[in-house]
């Protein structure tokens, strides 16, 4: 290691260290679990020691709150995962229910997210930030960097395209099939 690179890996450490509590606040303040904070520091810091190994980074804290938050995004997306898998797991394996439904529910709740996944991203990302993550239309807006009132229009015409995608897929919000209504005579 030459004197450039121990002097930059030296600056990255103490820029790290320096603003570690902000960056706790930060990822905090995102949503993520307080169990997953320390996971969530110690890859921020592998990942920007790596990166300043094949680059000079110029700014080292605000690249330090950009991986941060990068990664509480994959975070909070992979435990989105992993609840809708657990979701269409509880809707196929109900006993209770009869087929049917369970089917119609879980082609329904697939629709649903290819319709999400069809949308422009800031629509997207409006309505996972409001519906699965329950941030404010304010907390949203700033998020963004965008208007309270572009966050609502995003959410609200995300909302009705989704609603349409179902729709046209012959998904009505509240008509399932005869069968799969609650209280129909099970088979």
């Amino acid at each position: 290691m030459d004197n450039g690179e121990k002097q930059q890996k030296n600056q990255l450490l103490s820029v790290f260290l320096s603003c570690r509590g902000a960056l706790v606040r930060s990822i905090l303040k995102m949503r993520a679990r307080q169990e997953d904070v320390d996971d969530i520091l110690q890859e921020t810091y592998l990942r920007v020691m790596n990166a300043g190994k094949k680059q000079t980074i110029i700014s080292p804290q605000d690249y330090l709150f950009v991986v941060s938050r990068n990664l509480v995004i994959e975070n909070l997306s992979r435990q989105s995962r992993e609840i809708a898998m657990e979701i269409n797991d509880a809707l196929v394996g109900t006993d209770d229910a009869p087929i049917d439904r369970a089917l119609h529910y879980r082609r329904k709740f697939e629709l649903l997210n290819n319709a999400l996944r069809a949308l422009p991203e800031k629509k997207r990302r409006a309505i996972l930030l409001r519906k699965y993550y329950g941030l404010s239309h304010q907390q949203i807006a700033r998020k963004m960097n965008v208007s309270v009132s572009s966050v609502e229009k995003y959410v609200a015409s995300g909302i009705k395209e989704c609603k349409r995608s179902l729709q046209a897929k012959g998904y009505e919000e509240e008509n399932p099939p005869e069968d799969c209504r609650p209280g129909a005579p099970t088979r």
